[in-house]
């Protein structure tokens, strides 16, 4: 029998729980480390219809990335989904950033669906160890930004990606998931020629053309549902007896015209 404590184990060996954000809120939300676990259903965000795939399907255990609750909650509180996971004896675990920061993590896999080489330059440090969000990375050949863009659009299938073109060639990349505000200056003053990122708000877009830095949006959900087939993959090699599989509803709730 596996249970949800064994998989959590796993998920804080290649992820540590400790080494999360402290404004996150990863780990085991909704459950029992005891409960036994057949069915596991990997998901970007637990929306409505995620929880409902997963309670016809009788999966016992969700795994996201992305917390339901990423603040501290001062009472309670009658959230629709919460009793929805509690109503249908379902456990979840969030692996966020503690995911997002791990060696193999989703910078890691940034780099490697871009065809990138290997990197343990990190963008911004928010531990002791040197563990952070990013990685940056040299590339013998200069790229160009629409070049640079067109290959993120492959890599995270994308409908749609915003670029700041410094007009200048591309060898030293910077890479991280998700909204980055706080990384783009960062990334400049680090020498980084381009930075690729989920998201960030315009005046960064501004910011980036005022001091020639090539910023490549291309999307928050598309740079991270990389975490879900990947986190799929091991999971079926570590646990052979239970199944595992991406849920169907853990789309890009966006539509784009």
């Amino acid at each position: 029998m596996t249970t949800v404590g064994e998989v959590y184990n796993y998920l804080d060996k290649i992820s540590p729980f400790s080494k999360q954000d402290k404004t996150d809120n990863a780990g085991l939300i909704v459950g029992n480390y005891d409960a036994e676990v057949r069915k596991v259903l990997v998901c970007l965000n637990a929306t409505n219809k995620v929880i409902a795939e997963a309670a016809q399907k009788e999966i016992e255990l969700i795994i996201a990335h992305h917390p339901l609750i990423c603040s501290l909650v001062s009472k309670t509180v009658d959230d629709g989904i919460l009793r929805s996971i509690t109503q249908n004896n379902i456990n979840l675990i969030v692996a966020h950033t503690n995911f997002d920061i791990a060696v193999g993590g989703i910078a890691d896999l940034m780099l490697e669906r871009l065809g990138f080489p290997k990197s343990e330059k990190v963008i911004l440090p928010i531990n002791p160890d040197g563990s952070g969000y990013g990685r940056i990375i040299g590339l013998d050949k200069p790229v160009l930004a629409k070049e640079l863009a067109e290959k993120c659009k492959i890599a995270f299938d994308c409908d749609i990606v915003r670029y700041v073109d410094s007009g200048k060639p591309l060898s030293r990349i910077g890479v991280t998931s998700g909204s980055a505000e706080e990384s783009v200056e960062v990334a400049l003053n680090l020498g980084c020629d381009a930075f690729i990122c989920g998201e960030v708000t315009h005046d960064r877009m501004i910011f980036a053309a005022n001091y020639g830095l090539t910023l490549i949006e291309a999307g928050h959900f598309h740079t991270e549902d990389i975490f879900c087939d990947d986190l799929v993959k091991k999971l079926k090699s570590a646990f052979k007896e239970i199944e595992i599989e991406k849920s169907t509803n853990s789309i890009d709730v966006c539509n784009y015209v």
